[in-house]
């Protein structure tokens, strides 16, 4: 069965199209024969080129914490699949028209918005990376984050995006080996 992008190459695209068509293709071509992860387009533009995506990752994360209990401890709930959706704005590729990126189901991770009105927002200091940055960059940066390879939980810059996850992380998950997925 013939995949969708390959109806799109082979056109001529310029400027931001043609960013978009290489984005696409790289994000194709990251999960092709990836059992860890997909990716659905949810909106495009008049060309038809993806300016919303959903990256479904099947990888083990913390998902929330239980509530306390008679030790004063939150144990960790696991899930294994994660949805992030990314939003590239009008202006994408440029200073001020960063993506956005944003999970739809819950994940705790203190670089990731897990309480109030920006639940989900996922905080990848995408100023600090330049317009050079491709979007499989950071979405294996995500993947980082999922398995606790990458995060910041002290509150000194690049500061998390979700204080009191981070303060789990940090009295909690670390000292009691939470967030250790791998072994080294």
């Amino acid at each position: 069965m013939e995949r969708e992008i390959e109806s799109f190459k082979g056109k001529s695209y310029s400027g931001k199209d043609a960013r978009l068509f290489k984005e696409w293709e790289m994000i194709d071509r990251r999960y092709e024969n990836d059992t860890q992860g997909s990716y659905i387009i949810r909106k495009r533009n008049g060309l038809g080129l993806p300016i919303v995506y959903d990256i479904v990752f099947n990888v083990k994360s913390i998902t929330g914490v239980k509530p306390e209990d008679e030790n004063g401890l939150k144990l960790p709930i696991y899930g294994d699949e994660h949805v992030m959706r990314i939003t590239l704005p009008n202006n994408y590729p440029s200073a001020d028209g960063q993506p956005s990126f944003s999970f739809t189901t819950d994940v705790w991770h203190p670089n990731v918005r897990f309480f109030g009105d920006f639940k989900g927002r996922v905080c990848l200091n995408t100023g600090d990376s330049g317009v050079h940055t491709h979007l499989v960059d950071y979405i294996d940066r995500v993947i980082d984050y999922l398995t606790y390879d990458d995060y910041h939980a002290r509150n000194e810059y690049p500061y998390p995006e979700d204080l009191d996850v981070a303060e789990w992380v940090l009295k909690q998950g670390e000292p009691k080996g939470w967030v250790v997925f791998k072994q080294k």
